[in-house]
């Protein structure tokens, strides 16, 4: 199997553009429009329908979609082991959400290779349900997550919290006020946002809606509005006068879990990893 044949057929799904998919990889439209029908001829099926700006998985493009992750995982994986020397022989993959990367686990990696300097890091951004997705498959050894997945096959457990605090850059007395200064939704979960509609009265339709912390924060400063930001985040900023708490909605804490295999290849080398992040995170 051409790994370049899937890469491509990976990056049409993803794209939904044969152009911006040649774009992506470095080549032409052409050369991803024949290496997507090279594929298609070695399966005996059509993996997309064609319309006019509308590129759409067909049932058996999605059925080969986690085929063809997974492949591309363990070839990638191959040519790393084959590759390390020297005492630098364990490979570690890490996933978690954009927000949580932003405001949890970036400064734990400096952490993570001072005491495991053995290992190969690698770091993946994907939504939950990727991640585990992407677990389940092999693909990743461990994740951290806001909701615990409820998945018998992963160890999930409890390594820290984030408080999320509702901040403005003016005051906000109710939620007439707040819509009118503008809520920014930053998404932290399921949990959270089922808890964040019982907060207010009514709906808000927010101006902007992100899944980075570091976006909305600098959306605030930069044009004002409100919204749920980890109060280690934002402390600085209140301290300056740049922005203030909205005193009548209760902070939030969320929980912050990780999630691994335990019968994954690698379990024994993933272990000292998840006891040091409980260690470090709580």
């Amino acid at each position: 199997m051409n790994t370049e044949l899937l890469r491509t057929f990976l990056e049409v799904a993803k794209t939904r553009h044969f152009a911006q998919a040649g774009e992506n990889l470095f080549i032409t439209q052409s050369a991803v429009s024949f290496r997507v029908k090279q594929l298609e001829e070695m399966l005996g099926t059509d993996l997309f329908t064609r319309e006019r700006n509308n590129i759409l998985l067909t049932p058996s493009g999605e059925r080969l979609l986690p085929h063809a992750e997974n492949m591309l995982a363990a070839w990638q994986a191959a040519l790393q082991d084959v590759g390390v020397a020297g005492p630098k022989n364990v490979q570690l993959s890490i996933g978690s959400t954009s927000n949580l990367w932003d405001t949890f686990l970036q400064s734990l990696l400096p952490q993570m290779a001072t005491r495991f300097p053995e290992l190969y890091m690698r770091t993946e951004i994907n939504p939950q349900r990727e991640l585990v997705r992407a677990m389940l498959g092999g693909r990743l050894d461990l994740a951290v997550l806001l909701d615990p997945p409820q998945v018998s096959e992963l160890n999930v457990q409890a390594i820290g919290h984030l408080e999320l605090t509702l901040v403005a850059s003016r005051a906000v007395a109710d939620a007439e006020e707040l819509e009118a200064c503008g809520y920014v939704f930053v998404d932290w979960g399921t949990a959270f946002n089922l808890q964040q509609a019982r907060v207010f009265d009514a709906p808000i339709a927010p101006v902007l809606h992100t899944g980075q912390s570091h976006i909305a924060l600098e959306f605030l400063l930069k044009h004002g509005g409100a919204a749920f930001l980890p109060i280690s985040l934002v402390e600085a900023h209140i301290d300056r006068g740049e922005l203030v708490h909205v005193e009548h909605v209760p902070s939030v804490i969320r929980g912050v879990y990780l999630a691994h295999s335990d019968t994954a290849e690698q379990a024994k080398d993933v272990l000292p990893v998840v006891e040091f992040l409980k260690a470090l995170a709580i």
